[in-house]
């Protein structure tokens, strides 16, 4: 190795520009040697610290965190730097994987829905958990921020869920909901594995009754059995140019028998 590199060769080796060369000196992360008609060099040494700060830099360590290992942390504070490394990207590939099933679930329901306005279709679902929220609201209302979203336990990974209880779906008495919020570690309201009914709407709740018919309409020309109450979940939202406005996606759904 050389004893010293000009700069420009560290740009082209490296891949760094120099406006981020000279950032890392204004740190004080790395100097720089001038010689001659002001051409400026780094030294083996800084050119040894510069690898050492990208290596950092590709395990997703921040300046901040580079700066202290680089000056007031001593070396053997990397470990525990390298394992809090490990620990934020398992959470980020957690959400990224939670992301991808929830953009491939959209996905599907746009293609089901295609240009209806309701898509229905008989499907076995796993048993799922929901926490349970003490709150109810109007079909009428359908607000887009309930109370739920000040509670202390909201994540947004977490699906808000409308129930409508069974005697009043079946006669038709759409007037409110209960409402339960998914999580799993606190399993006090169940929805149990089985066959329903499901039925994805571009209405908001508030527009429901055509859509709740519907699925009255199917239960009753099939000879079905209804055994739960009606969920509704918004599921995502479009905007409908024809409209001119935001239209909420809902999963409609409900066990059933023969």
């Amino acid at each position: 190795m050389k004893d010293k590199i000009s700069i420009r060769e560290v740009v082209k080796s490296m891949g760094l520009t120099t406006r981020t060369l000279r950032y890392y000196e204004e740190l004080g992360l790395i100097e720089a040697v001038q010689e001659g008609r002001g051409n400026r060099y780094y030294t083996k040494e800084t050119l040894r610290k510069l690898i050492y700060l990208d290596e950092l830099k590709n395990k997703g360590c921040s300046l901040k965190q580079i700066e202290e290992l680089m000056g007031s942390k001593c070396c053997n504070e990397k470990r525990n730097l390298l394992l809090e490394r490990i620990d934020e990207n398992n959470k980020q590939m957690e959400y990224l994987k939670w992301q991808n099933s929830k953009i491939q679930e959209e996905l599907e329901i746009i293609k089901k829905l295609d240009m209806n306005n309701v898509f229905m279709e008989e499907v076995e679902l796993e048993e799922l958990f929901y926490r349970r929220i003490n709150e109810k609201y109007r079909i009428e209302e359908d607000e887009e921020v309930e109370k739920v979203w000040g509670n202390d336990f909201y994540d947004i990974r977490e699906e808000k869920i409308y129930v409508m209880k069974e005697s009043n779906f079946v006669i038709r008495d759409y007037t409110s909901y209960d409402f339960a919020l998914i999580k799993n570690i606190n399993k006090d309201y169940e929805i149990c594995k089985g066959k329903y009914l499901v039925a994805y709407s571009r209405e908001g709740l508030h527009k429901q009754k055509e859509v709740f018919d519907k699925i009255l309409d199917y239960i009753e020309k099939n000879n079905l059995k209804i055994i739960s109450p009606l969920y509704v979940q918004n599921k995502f939202r479009i905007f409908c140019k024809r409209e001119k406005n935001v239209l909420p996606i809902t999963k409609n759904y409900i066990r059933i028998e023969k």
